[in-house]
């Protein structure tokens, strides 16, 4: 396996699928627990980051929207698809471990196959 497609599969697909997929299963949301934790504490934070908090939400949501468009660049519909089936591995996770090992499994080898095809 390349360099290339050892980050495609690290980092697109099981990096925004998986982890997102078991963020899902567990029921909860990193983004919203440090966000919380951050308007929380506020008061003790720089007066710059005080003015930046409100938008803090919106710049990871344009991340999220510029990763997806990346991943539709590199692996065209078989990308996104391998993404889904990443994200499915891992919000199954919890209630059948085996069955999330083949999904992910098959994640990883249809994001090689697409992303290869594609760059």
């Amino acid at each position: 396996m390349t360099r290339q497609f050892d980050t495609v599969v690290k980092e697109i697909i099981i990096g925004f699928g998986f982890i997102n997929g078991l963020w899902f299963a567990i029921g909860t949301s990193p983004q919203d627990q440090i966000l919380g934790f951050l308007n929380k504490h506020s008061s003790a934070m720089p007066t710059l980051l005080q003015k930046i908090m409100p938008i803090i939400p919106l710049i990871l949501m344009a991340i999220t929207i510029i990763t997806i468009i990346s991943i539709y660049r590199r692996g065209r519909t078989f990308g996104i698809i391998a993404v889904l089936m990443g994200f499915v591995s891992g919000a199954v996770i919890l209630k059948n471990w085996q069955a999330s090992l083949i999904l992910l499994l098959a994640s990883i080898v249809l994001g090689l196959i697409s992303f290869k095809h594609q760059t």
